[in-house]
């Protein structure tokens, strides 16, 4: 997987070397933009890491703007957001936006150190969700369509006696088909094909057996 990096956010030059220093001396990678477009421009795929951006960049967009921004790109990267005009109604927009957090121009280098590593740390957690989704998402792929029918009266529970003559399929047919789920899915048992499916459902926001054709 690609390292995770540090992007810094700011007009002035000076705060820019600054973080990037310190991010620099903790070993870790760290590219500067004068200007939100300019890190847009930039940014033209997901790349693992953090955002820390000033909130008034001049000229061009806020940071709150480049939050939504983002946003509408699909990007889920974590965003810290830093002001020397930060009060409630900044805080809670960029919070809203879902900013990290918001901090002080003048915090400490340890505040924004911390800061950093807890953004990173989210981006990771959001990483790893999105591989087993990914991951679970495949598996629920490589059903057919007539294996699929069948997963979802074992989900309802439906048993096979009942599902064969739902189906008007042999009990044989039913039990090689359940047998088919079971080992594509990686699961021993039922219950836990069904916690798994519940779990796709819940992220995906649609039954598994709708996502197989998308």
């Amino acid at each position: 997987m690609t390292e995770q990096t540090v992007f810094v956010i700011d007009d002035d030059q000076a705060v820019r070397e600054s973080i990037a220093a310190l991010v620099e001396i903790r070993g870790l990678p760290v590219r500067t933009f004068a200007s939100g477009e300019e890190f847009l421009s930039f940014y033209e795929s997901p790349l693992p890491g953090c955002v820390v951006t000033d909130l008034r960049i001049d000229p061009g967009i806020s940071g709150i703007e480049l939050q939504v921004s983002l946003q509408e790109a699909g990007f889920d990267i974590p965003v810290i957001v830093i002001s020397a005009y930060a009060n409630v109604a900044n805080a809670v927009q960029a919070m809203h936006n879902g900013a990290v957090t918001l901090l002080e121009k003048n915090c400490s280098t340890d505040e924004l150190w911390q800061a950093i590593t807890e953004a990173l740390r989210v981006d990771l957690e959001k990483r790893d969700s999105q591989n087993a989704t990914h991951d679970l998402l495949t598996r629920f792929r490589t059903l057919s369509a007539d294996e699929a029918k069948v997963m979802v009266r074992i989900i309802q529970g439906t048993l096979n006696k009942n599902i064969a003559k739902e189906l008007s399929l042999s009990l044989r047919t039913v039990e090689t088909r359940r047998h088919n789920v079971l080992k594509k899915i990686g699961v021993s048992s039922v219950p836990e094909l069904v916690r798994l499916y519940i779990e796709l459902e819940k992220t995906m926001g649609r039954p598994p057996e709708e996502l197989l054709a998308d």
